[in-house]
């Protein structure tokens, strides 16, 4: 019977330890957790501050080059539209990075044809003048079209670099 009286006091302690090991497991591994979900603080804010950094785009502006698009160009007065006349005009798309470089060249065939709709529809001439482009408000109207089609996190800048009027 000594025998049996030793075991039950071994067993007894054996459960003690295995129900701490478990606990202490729990809440080694809940703090782990904790901690590494991010709401320990000053880590947190550190960290949102290193994603800043790396929203900001590294490296330099990629140029891609859209040449000699040919574009019927209209003129609204008076509530009528009047065709001015076929420009060929040179656009300019920048990007940040290879990877949006290629996003682009991908979507040329799009961006060119959403690019001769858009200017096509709107009124690109200089206030009182029949024969001049107005290079800031096309860049506008381009860049609102490059956004809608490949993101707004893609096309950085959209300018026209030349535009030269077909003769009739």
């Amino acid at each position: 019977m000594s025998e049996d009286a030793v075991d039950d006091e071994g067993g007894g302690s054996g459960k003690i330890l295995l129900i701490l090991g478990l606990v202490l497991g729990v809440g080694i591994g809940g703090g782990a957790g904790y901690f590494m979900s991010g709401s320990g603080g000053e880590d947190a804010s550190a960290e949102s501050e290193e994603k800043v950094e790396e929203m900001k785009p590294k490296g330099d502006l990629l140029p891609i080059d859209i040449e000699k698009l040919t574009v019927p160009i209209y003129s609204m007065r008076n509530n009528s539209r009047r065709f001015i006349g076929n420009f060929f005009v040179d656009v300019r798309l920048q990007v940040y990075g290879q990877e949006k470089q290629i996003a682009v060249k991908r979507a040329e065939t799009q961006l060119q044809h959403a690019f001769l709709s858009a200017m096509s529809r709107a009124d690109l001439m200089v206030e009182g003048s029949t024969s001049d482009i107005d290079f800031d408000k096309a860049a506008m109207i381009l860049k609102s079209r490059a956004d809608e089609i490949l993101g707004a996190d893609i096309v950085e800048n959209v300018s026209i670099i030349k535009s030269v009027r077909m003769g009739r």
